[in-house]
């Protein structure tokens, strides 16, 4: 890792995944514009040090933060303002796999409390996180039908995640804008004066607040979703070894699963 050259880094991709317990994290941090093998640095925490941290390694491989035009994150304020402070010529883009995840988030908080106030059928959770038209059993397009009777809160809350699906077929940036201000109206008039609904609430809240980052990506190909793939990996190798005592440890594993060292690899 110490022989990489990182003076052609112009777009980034940074997420966490998670080390292990007591909400113990590695950032990792991918070059976009690289093939398969794209990690480029990974670092412990989850906070705004880490953006620091990897501006200091790209400066001592010969890259330069101000070439850096994009770095696609999440919704943290850590990540964001890290981001803005350290690559002050870079766009922040929020992908669109972390606004549906909040939805998501969102939506199992309020079943969680509705579950608790009267019955609800089994299988529900499960249910509620899927697509409309995703591969649902028969048991489950029965138990959606069913939510308006049993947990009239969690399928308001449901649809609002569906509602999602119908904001990311915008084909334009501009479409995504008009359709985005729709879903934010839309979804406000349902959950108003609910108690129940405040975890959606404090969703939408969170993407008004980001709406600009949210848009960026529209018309690019701007995504986290390699990063959430290969996030899959590291845990993989991470529940193979029955997780890892040293943090370094689990960070050299990434840099064998994902980064540009193959070559050197071979050599070997």
């Amino acid at each position: 890792m110490d022989g990489l050259d990182l003076s052609f880094v112009h777009r980034i991709a940074v997420d966490e995944t998670a080390s292990g317990k007591w909400h113990r994290y590695v950032t990792v941090f991918m070059d976009l514009d690289r093939g398969k093998r794209s990690v480029i640095f990974a670092t412990p925490g989850k906070g705004k040090e880490t953006i620091s941290a990897f501006c200091r390694h790209l400066k001592s491989h010969g890259g330069c933060p101000e070439n850096l035009t994009v770095a696609v994150c999440d919704m943290s304020k850590a990540f964001i303002s890290g981001i803005e402070e350290s690559f002050p010529n870079s766009e922040t883009v929020v992908d669109w796999f972390h606004v549906v995840k909040q939805f998501n988030t969102a939506l199992d908080q309020v079943r969680r409390k509705e579950s608790r106030q009267g019955s609800m059928p089994s299988g529900v959770r499960w249910a509620v996180l899927k697509a409309a038209d995703g591969e649902l059993t028969e048991h489950q397009k029965a138990l959606l039908a069913e939510l308006e009777d049993f947990a009239k809160d969690t399928a308001v809350a449901w649809r609002i995640k569906e509602m999602l699906r119908w904001v990311n077929m915008a084909v334009t940036s501009q479409a995504a804008s008009w359709r985005l201000s729709r879903f934010i109206n839309f979804a406000s008039d349902l959950i108003r004066n609910n108690n129940n609904l405040t975890p959606v609430q404090r969703a939408l809240k969170t993407v008004e607040r980001h709406r600009d980052r949210i848009l960026a990506r529209w018309g690019n190909d701007y995504t986290n979703a390699r990063l959430e793939s290969l996030n899959g990996l590291f845990q993989a190798a991470r529940a193979r070894a029955r997780g890892y005592r040293n943090i370094n440890t689990f960070i050299t594993m990434i840099y064998l699963i994902a980064a540009p060292i193959d070559h050197i690899l071979k050599s070997t």
